[in-house]
């Protein structure tokens, strides 16, 4: 199993995925779908260094960052430094009360869990989200590959950008490219011996229809359709 100190060296170069435009598509998709948040309370569950985070706070919401990478936290405080930040395991019940946040939102996070925990994690969801409140979740979904994430961000900076600014980026974060990819081969190979788990097509449909969300969404297909996002009301 992959342990503390892969997730500090993973999220020492997770920031990269910034520079990305299919990465910011994504984290686009979760603001689009929430809509007007200013003064929202907002559970980003699995937060990180706090990319989605910081995008949200830029909007208007207050963001309360979970996650069980001590060093992810750090990054993101570095952000946030007023924000608020818990570390917590989510396959263990949220230190929060009954319908605290309007919305939550979790990326890319659901997969690192046991596929035993997620009924009970999609719960805790629905127990600490406010009535009329909105859940966004998206995951890399089965046979993703991550190299088509970082061809789709070239064909866009060659059309946007050009080609000789496109090679020089190329370039420039060589390095950090190759240790992410590294990295999310461990990941995968740790999804084929059974540890982690990614996404089935419908999974996400039905773990926040078990949970009692409604309106749920169809699949929204994401990250150079590599990740799977829905949502839906409780």
């Amino acid at each position: 199993m992959l342990n503390v100190n892969f997730w500090k060296k993973y999220f020492e170069v997770y920031d990269f995925l910034n520079i990305l435009e299919p990465y910011q598509k994504l984290l686009g998709a979760f603001v689009e779908e929430l809509g007007d948040i200013r003064g929202k309370k907002i559970l980003d569950a699995g937060a990180g260094t706090g990319n989605l985070a910081l995008l949200l706070e830029k909007r208007g919401a207050k963001v309360v960052g979970l996650d069980f990478s001590k060093e992810g936290l750090e990054i993101f405080k570095k952000k946030l430094p007023n924000s608020q930040t818990i570390f917590h395991d989510l396959t263990k019940s949220p230190p929060f009360t009954d319908e605290s946040f309007d919305a939550i939102v979790s990326n890319n996070t659901i997969y690192t869990l046991p596929l035993e925990t997620r009924p009970a994690v999609f719960k805790e969801f629905f127990r600490v989200l406010k009535p009329n409140g909105k859940i966004v979740v998206s995951n890399v979904r089965e046979g993703w590959k991550p190299l088509a994430i970082y061809l789709a961000h070239i064909r866009w900076s060659m059309k946007e950008k050009g080609i000789i600014k496109t090679i020089t980026d190329i370039f420039r974060l060589l390095i950090p490219t190759l240790k992410i990819f590294y990295y999310n081969h461990l990941i995968q190979k740790e999804n084929r011996n059974r540890v982690y788990s990614f996404i089935k097509s419908d999974e996400q449909k039905k773990l926040l229809q078990s949970a009692g969300f409604s309106n749920i969404s169809e699949n929204h297909f994401v990250y150079a359709d590599q990740a799977v996002l829905n949502f839906a009301g409780k």
